[in-house]
């Protein structure tokens, strides 16, 4: 026991320092803080962006829901990298751009400019916070498990331990050095996933490896290596619509406001390929494969959700040293501070630029914005794991994949329409952007809120939330941007002909 909090001791004394260094460093500019200066190469894009996804969910819940139900759930992982790899193809150059030459800090603000609302900033700003704050609160509680499976402490003292260190980082920080710290915690995690498994199945299946393991999970539970899994849950319909799911990852506000951050266009012409190969094809092989066939074969007959969450901790400790879990711990906690980090950044700077700002205090300079979006994360931290573990309570187990793709992304999946189309379609109005969202939203809470008898959501029809919430966002959107009138030509000059000429420009400044 000593050993594991000396070991947990150095890896967060790391962590303080280069928050610390970071501090010193910065400029102490509300665009340093919140854009890392606009600075960031492709390089530390790729683990910033991948290791902002890669959470406590890639080690826990994830392998969980494959544990439990097979492989089918795997169309939401291809299903987002398509959606990242969208993200920087598509919208991150014009996003980029606009943010570049108008100094914006925030998407919302973005689109807020672009349709001339300040009520759509104040909506915007209000949706994204109540999807993603929720979200933040899932990693914290996520190394809680972790603390509780290795050391048997309460799962609260690992949430706390989680929570101080992530308040640290972003206070001192801001987008560079997490940014940075990103790569640390990223080489750290893959260690741990990677290695464990290399080590568990040297150990479990000496003699096959992987074939054994298959063999193995052929003869005692079959129905897990194919879909629709042993529950008979992944239908075909449910895999197209989960991977129509995982294509909302474009949207996701933590990972859109990383595109601001870029050092230049260059980045966009590598990015989509590095998420495509080193992403999608190696790094979430990794999980998959322990989901869906080393912990199955290794550890057979979990059946509870909570125990299916912490499966590959469990196996971990069931066949290597403990000072081995200690370094799988340490690449949980990496894994949820470094996507629970940029979540916080980005909610901090909704707080500051969109609603105090943007809304309530429109004369508040660079000094000021920066020390309020600083100390929100306090609350934003506290608040965020009240609600997590409230709604934990209410909805009784609930796997920590399916609370992601269940509740976050649905609500993420509401500023689309009026996002695309900000970026890429001249008529677009701020009226069909404003209708289109806040009828979406209204759908989504209510058909959440709504159940049937036997507790299927009724409204949705028993479709996945964002199967019919979006189209009628879009259709709203579409049909009162065309009985509205159209934006006017300053709009389009500065939203869609300077970006194209800056754009097309061989050098930008």
């Amino acid at each position: 026991m000593v050993f594991d909090f000396i070991a947990l001791g150095v890896f967060s004394l790391i962590i303080i320092v280069m928050a610390a260094y970071g501090y010193k460093l910065s400029a102490k500019t509300a665009e340093d803080y919140m854009m890392a200066g606009r600075t960031i190469g492709v390089v530390v894009m790729f683990f910033f962006v991948l290791f902002a996804i890669s959470s406590s969910w890639t080690f826990y819940g994830f392998p969980g829901v494959l544990y439990l139900h097979g492989p089918g759930y795997v169309f939401f992982i291809w299903g987002s990298v398509a959606g990242f790899a969208g993200l920087y193809m598509f919208l991150g150059p014009r996003l980029w751009a606009l943010a570049k030459i108008n100094r914006f800090l925030s998407p919302i603000e973005v689109l807020a400019e672009r349709y001339e609302s300040k009520a759509l900033r104040v909506l915007l700003s209000i949706t994204m916070l109540a999807f993603i704050i929720p979200y933040v609160g899932i990693q914290p509680l996520g190394v809680g498990r972790g603390f509780e499976a290795l050391t048997g402490l309460p799962l609260w003292v690992g949430a706390v331990y989680t929570s101080v260190l992530l308040i640290i980082l972003v206070i001192l920080g801001g987008m560079r050095i997490v940014a940075w710290v990103n790569i640390f915690l990223g080489m750290v995690y893959v260690t741990a996933l990677l290695g464990s498994l290399f080590w568990v199945v040297s150990i479990v299946f000496p003699d096959a490896g992987l074939v054994q393991a298959a063999t193995t999970l052929v003869e005692i539970d079959p129905a897990k290596l194919s879909a629709p899994g042993p529950l008979g849950e992944y239908t075909s319909t449910l895999m197209i619509g989960t991977f129509v799911v995982g294509l909302m990852a474009f949207c996701w506000p933590h990972v859109v406001i990383g595109v601001m951050t870029a050092r230049d266009k260059k980045l966009f012409r590598w990015f989509p390929l590095l998420i495509f190969v080193f992403g999608g094809l190696f790094f979430y092989i990794i999980p998959f494969i322990w989901g869906s066939l080393v912990a199955p074969a290794a550890l057979p007959g979990v059946t509870s959700v909570a125990e299916a969450d912490s499966i590959v901790q469990t196996v971990i400790q069931t066949y290597l040293p403990r000072w081995f879990a200690v370094l799988v711990l340490m690449g949980v906690i990496a894994a949820a501070v470094s996507t629970a980090a940029v979540q916080l950044m980005t909610s901090s700077i909704i707080v500051a630029r969109d609603l105090v700002q943007g809304v309530i205090k429109p004369d508040a300079n660079d000094k000021q914005i920066t020390a309020i979006a600083r100390w929100s994360v306090v609350g934003i931290v506290i608040f965020s794991l009240s609600v997590t573990v409230a709604v934990q309570i209410g909805a009784g187990e609930e796997a920590m994949a399916l609370y992601l793709t269940n509740v976050s992304v649905p609500g993420f999946a509401q500023w689309a329409p009026a996002l695309v189309g900000g970026l890429l379609w001249k008529r677009g109005t701020k009226q069909g952007a404003l209708a289109g969202t806040l009828v979406g939203v209204t759908y989504l809470l209510l058909g959440m809120l709504i159940k049937g008898a036997d507790g299927s959501n009724i409204l949705f029809f028993d479709l996945h939330p964002v199967v019919p919430t979006l189209p009628l966002n879009l259709i709203v959107y579409i049909v009162v941007s065309h009985l509205t009138p159209r934006p006017s030509e300053q709009i389009e000059d500065v939203f869609f002909n300077e970006v194209d000429d800056y754009l097309r420009s061989e050098r930008t400044v």
